[in-house]
């Protein structure tokens, strides 16, 4: 019996778009990792069922949705009305977030863990927007106002990349 190298590659890109998907939930940019799992795809196939164009054009889209992430995060973020300094608050709140989340919800196993960093990840971007522009001398309602805007930018932005990463699960499915 001969292994089909194609669908164990098709299984291990599989994996690594959900790797990236988990890494997107948790705010890191991992969208090109989802990529690396069609480029494997293609190299396992010797590039008959992905071709190189294929490959060239998602690259192009992967690297836009970073992109586009991040100008997500500042439109909404200076839609709302926040400072500056308030994005790199926000980017440093979130992985903060994030990892004290997944640490307190890893008490409840895996899921609990992926569940804490999610809650924590905004919970964390929100705290910490909020907290700068209080001390930007802002009044309640603005520093509030302004949190908001960095939990709905980070939301579009994430909504967005795993939207992406669909596409390229069902691109590498049908390679």
């Amino acid at each position: 019996m001969d292994l089909d190298w194609v669908l164990v590659a098709k299984v291990v890109a599989t994996g690594l778009t959900l790797f990236a998907a988990l890494g997107i939930l948790l705010g890191l940019p991992t969208v090109l990792v989802a990529w690396a799992g069609l480029l494997v795809v293609g190299w396992m196939g010797r590039f008959s069922t992905v071709s190189g164009w294929l490959l060239v054009g998602t690259l192009g889209v992967s690297v836009a949705m970073e992109l586009a992430d991040n100008l997500l995060a500042i439109v909404a973020v200076r839609f709302f009305g926040a400072s500056r300094g308030s994005l790199w608050v926000a980017w440093l709140g979130g992985l903060g977030g994030s990892i004290l989340g997944g640490l307190v919800g890893g008490l409840g196993g895996f899921i609990g863990s992926a569940l804490g960093a999610l809650i924590g990840a905004f919970g964390g971007s929100y705290g910490a927007v909020y907290a700068w522009e209080r001390r930007q001398n802002r009044s309640v309602r603005e520093a509030a106002r302004a949190a908001l805007g960095t939990v709905i930018g980070r939301l579009l932005g994430m909504l967005l990349k795993l939207g992406w990463i669909g596409v390229l699960v069902v691109l590498i499915w049908r390679a």
